[in-house]
């Protein structure tokens, strides 16, 4: 332990401090307080005159409230899941009816494996059934939804942004623990009796047959918060793979939380890449940035780029690692303003070097119901909105560089517009083309999201 301590593995942080904000969560040790362990080991870890007796197994299973209050409500899983003792499972979504008719503002929320040593992670969010439907316990709906050969999609969630981002109301992955909002700050519980949790569990196989049945905690404030927190994967947007952008029309299986087919990680392949580009209509302020993959991820990097063109690094995850996935809280909200975006780039090591990889001979998948020897690409966020939206436009021209500026050329008679944060997509590919454009706008400028080839000849652009 005092190696691993000194070395700086444990705790565990894996955030980049020269090229990330500060989080307040951050627990990375002093040099001082490094050297104090060691002493206290190299002197036979003497017991203090005042230690007492603590059962931290027992103390690590115990709801972490703020200030040590019990729980206003703890919603369980209806039955055990059982799982083998070998084998790759998908993920598993069990519904649970939301027991409360009002509305509830979470001031914390903690998600809470049954099972920790089966439970890799953990998604909750809400999902409402339309009226009429029969509400009963979970497995009578979910066998009327199959019987009645009705779709999946008949559950819509309970909670969206305003720009119609879904929210995740909690989350478990190694290493997290309770969430705690600021006093002008918090999450909505939806009430309703059409209202149920979804627990989207990822279970993995531990060698003997085990059981599960996880929780979620609320604690609740008494009136509505000045701003209402949003947990979102921020790769619904844009997402290109190795610098070509994936379109949502490509036939095949979406990857989870995506709305296009990720292609797979070739075997042997040492840094295959993933960009994430999301736009801000309205103004918002982000507190967590928390991102998940599987075996073969080795990087993360966040980046903010404002609608001037100048950009900002949030986070950076060196060695991303699969055993402890971190939440990263920001020490400052940050507000950007409408019309910024959120660049996220993930790497992947497929090949024989990546120690965690289970098979490097192996195309690795994307998919919506995943496994865990298949990847994925989740960067979680979480922020708030406000109100004042600007366009998100789509629009088509000629694309023109003057010196280190690039710009769109559309028909005679239309405005052109300065294009920011373009280099993710490699523009100098398609200079003197047409090319279709899609971004936030602000004062004749474009914060790009997306830049593909359009379909039309260049004349009527001016190109030459």
């Amino acid at each position: 332990m005092s190696n691993a301590i000194s070395s700086r593995n444990m705790p565990p942080w894996s955030a980049d401090p020269e090229h990330s904000l500060k989080f307040k969560n951050d627990a990375r040790l002093t040099v001082a307080q490094i050297a104090m362990f060691k002493a206290w080991v190299d002197a036979g870890s003497p017991r203090g005159a005042h230690a007492q007796e603590t059962d931290l197994l027992a103390q690590a299973q115990d709801w972490q409230g703020p200030d040590g209050r019990k729980p206003d409500l703890v919603i369980s899983m209806t039955r055990d899941f059982q799982i083998p003792a070998t084998g790759d499972l998908p993920y598993v979504q069990i519904l649970v009816p939301v027991p409360v008719l009002e509305d509830k503002w979470v001031s914390a929320v903690q998600a809470r494996p049954g099972n920790p040593s089966v439970v890799h992670h953990m998604a909750v969010t809400e999902l409402k059934m339309p009226d009429g439907l029969p509400v009963g316990d979970v497995d009578g709906l979910l066998s009327f939804m199959r019987q009645m050969h009705l779709p999946a999609s008949i559950l819509q969630p309970a909670v969206r942004a305003d720009s119609d981002a879904i929210d995740m109301l909690a989350i478990y992955t190694p290493g997290s623990g309770i969430e705690k909002y600021d006093e002008d700050s918090g999450k909505l519980l939806r009430g309703g009796k059409h209202n149920y949790l979804a627990f989207n569990v990822h279970y993995t196989a531990n060698g003997k047959p085990a059981t599960d049945r996880s929780q979620v905690a609320f604690w609740f404030r008494d009136s509505p918060p000045k701003h209402q927190i949003f947990r979102v994967a921020m790769a619904g947007e844009t997402i290109l793979a190795n610098g070509k952008e994936l379109s949502p029309d490509t036939p095949g299986e979406k990857a989870e939380g995506t709305r296009v087919v990720i292609p797979p990680i070739a075997p042997g392949e040492a840094d295959y890449e993933l960009t994430a580009v999301t736009a801000f209509t309205h103004p918002v302020t982000i507190y967590q940035m928390h991102p998940h993959a599987h075996f073969r991820a080795k990087d993360f990097r966040y980046v903010a780029v404002y609608p001037d063109g100048h950009e900002l690094t949030l986070l950076t995850v060196p060695k991303y690692d699969f055993h402890w996935q971190l939440a990263y809280e920001l020490q400052a909200p940050l507000r950007l303003p409408a019309g910024s975006k959120l660049v996220i780039t993930a790497h992947y090591d497929n090949s024989a070097n990546n120690e965690f990889n289970p098979a490097p001979n192996k195309e690795v998948f994307f998919r919506a119901q995943n496994l865990s020897t298949d990847e994925m690409f989740s960067p979680f966020v979480q922020y708030s909105e406000e109100p004042g939206a600007l366009p998100l436009v789509e629009t088509v021209g000629c694309l023109v560089q003057a010196k280190n500026e690039w710009r769109l050329v559309r028909a005679p008679g239309k405005q052109d517009f300065e294009l920011i944060g373009v280099s993710v997509f490699h523009p100098e590919r398609y200079l003197g083309q047409v090319v279709a454009v899609r971004g936030v706008e602000t004062e004749q400028r474009l914060n790009v999201t997306s830049l593909v080839k359009a379909a039309a000849t260049g004349a009527a652009y001016g190109a030459k």
